[in-house]
């Protein structure tokens, strides 16, 4: 079943924005009552500009931890912006990531005319392992990305689903050191048997709220992922076709096979064989 991609945002959005607003009141709440409520407040006027489209660049930078290019690394990355403009994809801004870890992508959109890229992609453009238009290809694919989503209020958005980032990142490190204790995969995956159990026996009981929010809980940590991987598989294969579009698919399917990248077959066949569908064909006519 295809569901729309609006639907599919909210899923995945409406939790993170939910969680988020609960815990900046929290936080808020537990400072002294002045200082609590000119923070609430500073928030809620930061969010305001950012969805106004103020604060732009200072918020890219610290939303992704980057900062703008250099004049160095602009003249490395000169020629993929040339090859970008050349196929009509203009870049306005570029913005460097301050730390690259194995998670970090290597380009992102933001914006109309932003692009982050990543460290190692400025360091292997400069060293010759990456081509320009290699380097073209992938940041043509973020725009492509980014087209897909087409996000609306996408910094104030950013911004405020800051703190479930934080907690999600959180109890990611908090909870990796027990990941080789027996049975905590088998009870993750037991998860929803557990809600069934919760509600059931809440209602049983005569207190159907509590058990109904906890069966809700789970229920979100099957139906969030799910739905980000349907959204994932639709914005790469819009990206894919983007770049395609801009003639870059061989050279895109090069680079990720390059780097180890996992591709389906299905995936790597249509990057490879869309350019040769746009080569001019010989017709005979006759006389």
């Amino acid at each position: 079943m295809r569901f729309p991609m609006t639907v599919l945002r909210v899923v995945t959005l409406g939790p993170a924005l939910l969680v988020s607003f609960v815990l900046t009141v929290v936080v808020c709440a537990l400072l002294p009552p002045a200082l609590g409520l000119v923070v609430f407040m500073a928030a809620g006027g930061v969010l305001v500009a950012l969805a106004l489209g103020q604060l732009q660049e200072p918020a890219i930078a610290a939303l992704t931890r980057s900062r703008p290019a250099t004049e160095a690394e602009y003249g490395v990355l000169t020629p993929v912006l040339a090859e970008l403009g050349g196929r009509g994809v203009d870049v306005g801004a570029l913005f460097v990531r301050r730390v690259q870890r194995p998670s970090t992508p290597v380009a992102v959109a933001m914006g109309p005319r932003i692009a982050v890229v990543s460290p190692g992609l400025v360091e292997a453009t400069y060293r010759g392992g990456v081509t320009a238009a290699e380097a073209a290809a992938a940041v043509a694919h973020a725009v492509g990305r980014r087209q897909a989503l087409r996000p609306r209020l996408e910094l104030a958005v950013l911004a405020a689903t800051t703190p479930w980032r934080v907690m999600v990142a959180t109890f990611r490190g908090v909870g990796r050191p027990f990941v080789w204790l027996p049975f905590m995969r088998l009870a993750w995956t037991l998860r929803g048997v557990v809600g069934v159990i919760c509600v059931v026996q809440s209602v049983a009981e005569g207190r159907a709220a509590p058990g109904l929010l906890g069966g809700a809980v789970i229920a979100l940590t099957y139906l969030v992922p799910a739905a980000g991987r349907r959204i994932e598989l639709r914005v790469e294969a819009e990206a894919d076709r983007f770049v395609l579009a801009l003639g870059l698919g061989p050279v895109l399917a090069g680079l990720l096979r390059r780097f180890g990248h996992p591709m389906t077959l299905e995936r790597m066949r249509q990057l490879e064989a869309a350019v040769q569908s746009q080569r001019p064909r010989l017709h005979l006519v006759r006389g």
